[in-house]
């Protein structure tokens, strides 16, 4: 199957040249952003990530307090902090433990 020489972007609605687009690994396919397009989505991203990490403070979805972020595990996965902070995440997980110990035994 032969691609066409050409392709429109979805960022931008140029249509460009092929060599413009990155392939896809494991596929016949180019992605859907231009190079560029591509390029400042990803720096955007990573911009807006650096914001988020950069905040200060944060406020505990349990005790309401506005603590600083040292107060909240870190999430690798998600690339952000958890919602509760670590005395209340600590709370939370005791009360779990003795809850499913409780289910177990039944």
């Amino acid at each position: 199957m032969n691609l066409p020489a050409k392709k429109k972007c979805r960022c931008c609605r140029k249509t460009r040249p092929l060599d413009q687009f990155h392939r896809l690994q494991g596929v016949a396919a180019v992605h859907p952003f231009c190079r560029p397009c591509l390029t400042e989505s990803v720096r955007q991203r990573i911009a807006r990530r650096g914001a988020r990490h950069a905040a200060s403070t944060r406020c505990c979805a349990q005790c309401g307090q506005d603590l600083p972020v040292q107060m909240f595990h870190w999430l690798k996965a998600s690339g952000s902090y958890h919602s509760y902070c670590r005395p209340c995440h600590a709370t939370y997980m005791a009360e779990r433990y003795r809850r499913n110990r409780a289910e177990q035994r039944r």
